[in-house]
């Protein structure tokens, strides 16, 4: 045991220490709030303004929006450049000089998906606390305290999944070239995935399914309704329900996957069974590499 958290603790001050490294773990991040400021926040308030009227709430409502989609990908980003150590330490022989000591290899393997959880839960929370100031700098509320221990639950949940999904894929990378190239896929493909870049039901059909069945797009749905409650209820005071039922499905904010409304317990055991089976899978993977 001993072993294992100094190796997470060598891990954590390798990450800390490559500034670069920590940049670009949130650069689909910043482009997602670059977007939303010059054009994305407008696109949604204007859409939505053709069916209620303007309101203070209104604001806080998108941006809340918007916060619940940076959550989730912030989770994803930096477990990912987390897992960028285990790469280096693979192409660069760390890992074999490692095993010289009385290490072995499912302990080194652990440490660095510890230290990824860790990263992960560190900058989501940080992230976090960071949201909440935007929001109550442009009018908003605070979180009241249950639901902000609801939201640390999700964020925790949403760690754990986008740690244990992307150490399935690191396990198929064996370079830093290679691992490169997946960082820029999956930076690019998240916002999209997650239904932050355009709304889910601008869509095609076939997009739309596939970010429904994508798993980490249901921790942004779940941030998004313990976010948006109290806002959207708001805005949509007097509003017939058909039309707050049309603007949950064209944001996402529920899930009509082939004409059923998802509850968020399908949604939970979606993310789950998810950890469960990548979990067991990256245990085959990384048992049949090192034979």
């Amino acid at each position: 045991m001993e072993a294992l958290f100094s190796l997470v603790k060598r891990n954590n001050k390798v990450f800390r220490r490559d500034k670069t490294q920590v940049f670009y773990s949130l650069l689909s991040v910043i482009i997602v709030i670059v977007l939303y400021a010059v054009f994305l926040q407008k696109m949604q308030v204007n859409a939505i303004e053709e069916v209620t009227k303007a309101t203070p709430a209104l604001v806080t409502m998108v941006n809340e929006w918007i916060v619940a989609g940076l959550l989730s990908m912030t989770a994803v980003s930096t477990t990912l450049a987390a897992y960028g150590i285990a790469v280096r330490d693979l192409e660069s022989k760390a890992q074999a000089d490692f095993l010289t000591a009385p290490i072995s290899r499912a302990t080194i393997q652990f440490s660095y998906v510890l230290n990824a959880f860790f990263i992960g839960c560190i900058f989501s929370f940080i992230a976090l606390i960071g949201c909440e100031i935007f929001i109550v700098s442009t009018g908003g509320e605070l979180l009241s305290f249950r639901d902000f221990l609801k939201v640390v639950g999700l964020l925790f949940l949403s760690v754990l999944l986008a740690s244990v999904f992307n150490l399935f894929l690191v396990l198929l990378a064996n370079s830093q070239h290679s691992f490169s190239t997946l960082s820029t896929i999956v930076g690019t493909a998240l916002g999209f995935l997650c239904g932050v870049y355009v709304p889910v039901g601008a869509l095609p059909s076939f997009a739309q399914n596939l970010i429904m069945y994508f798993p980490i797009s249901h921790t942004t749905l779940l941030l998004r309704n313990a976010f948006m409650e109290s806002s959207i209820s708001k805005v949509f005071e007097g509003a017939p329900a058909s039309q707050l039922e049309e603007y949950k499905k064209m944001y996402g904010i529920v899930y009509d996957l082939h004409g059923k409304i998802l509850s968020t317990s399908t949604s939970i055991i979606i993310i789950v069974v998810t950890i469960i089976v990548l979990a067991i899978l990256s245990i085959i993977i990384f048992k049949k590499k090192n034979k």
